[in-house]
């Protein structure tokens, strides 16, 4: 299978044997991306994965002498497919205890066809995990997921662990997010790239020494491009980080959020802004408010959910005459957004 679909704990040494490919001498054992040999004995006597390897840098550099204030990105690839990890994690989660994600059969019916019907590398490989092992093949497969999340959750813990230990522990901001979500069989789709919920949802926490908002939650729309105003706002930097080119910066402080989660008081839209794109077409955008979310596709095309009735985005709602007001708000205020920079050629309005 495609290593999508690669997925077991380290201890399952792959092995092919001479004749398993055509015109190939065979191999065994575990290599990094660049080719290079993984040593494995057990999970107690072997190489460093990347993200260990990631971490313990950025520990070192904790640990290290600074004499100036200073940033600190750490990048994890975990749960990033292929989903190997040491076994000890995949034991965190027995087989007969995983939960699939709620699932609703034609799911994919009522949205738009734009979308079901673009990327379609995500329901295949869906296709092909049932197609294989049905049900219990999917259920393993949510169970790596799960071991993988638990591995890098380690990781981070292990960096949480070295501030708290050094000097800077009360004078340092922490931000853990992610680059994307991941359908993990919603939807008949296992993959990212999609104008769904779970994969345009990402975790945001932030914690700010002597924030008042520490350990509450935000119910409000963000967005990643919020992330440097915030920074810029809480260090005190610059607002015009363009080396004075008169170029204003996007996105907002989320500071009033970080001193009271239940805020209104704040510069920012009332929704998130998202969009995909394949390859030079028109891209789609959709826009999440608390309550909504509401996509207008290139070919104009449109999703409306309503996530106080529907979280799992089982009902599309674009054609309800009871929901016209709330679409027609959301509308304007995508291209709202749009209009602030450009609307794509081609692109409905």
């Amino acid at each position: 299978m495609h290593r999508d679909l690669n997925y077991g704990p380290l201890s399952d040494i792959p092995e092919w044997k001479p004749g398993d490919v055509e015109g190939k001498p065979g191999a065994k054992g575990w290599h990094y991306k660049d080719g290079a040999p993984f040593r494995y004995v057990d999970d107690n006597d072997r190489d460093r994965l990347p993200d260990e390897i990631s971490v313990d840098w950025a520990i070192n550099k904790l640990e290290q002498d600074h004499d100036r204030p200073f940033y600190l990105a750490v990048g994890l690839t975990k749960p990033h497919t292929p989903l190997y990890v040491p076994g000890k994690y995949f034991a965190r989660f027995p087989l007969e205890d995983v939960s699939l994600p709620p699932y609703l059969e034609n799911d994919l019916d009522d949205c738009a066809s734009a979308l079901r019907n673009r990327w379609a590398w995500g329901f295949q490989k869906f296709r092909a995990l049932i197609d294989s092992g049905g049900i219990e093949a999917w259920r393993e497969f949510v169970q790596a997921y799960l071991a993988t999340i638990a591995f890098v959750d380690d990781q981070i813990g292990r960096l949480l662990d070295s501030v708290d230990a050094g000097p800077e522990r009360d004078n340092t901001i922490i931000i853990l997010t992610s680059d994307n979500g991941y359908h993990v069989g919603e939807k008949d789709c296992i993959q990212k790239w999609h104008l769904w919920d779970e994969s345009t949802r990402v975790p945001l926490l932030v914690h700010v020494p002597g924030c008042a908002g520490h350990g509450q939650v935000c119910d409000f729309p963000v967005s990643h491009v919020d992330l440097y105003p915030t920074l810029v706002d809480l260090c005190n930097l610059p607002g015009q980080p363009h080396n004075e080119a008169d170029l204003a910066l996007d996105g907002h402080s989320l500071k009033p959020f970080l001193n009271d989660p239940k805020t209104r008081n704040w510069a920012g839209p009332p929704v998130a802004l998202i969009a995909i794109r394949d390859e030079q077409e028109v891209p789609h955008f959709s826009v999440r408010s608390r309550q909504y979310r509401y996509t207008l596709c290139a070919n104009g095309e449109e999703e409306l959910y309503d996530h106080e009735a529907d979280p799992h985005e089982w009902k599309n709602l674009f054609s309800s005459a009871e929901h016209s007001d709330i679409k027609e708000e959301l509308h304007r205020e995508l291209m709202t957004m749009l209009r602030e920079t450009s609307v794509p050629e081609g692109y409905p309005s």
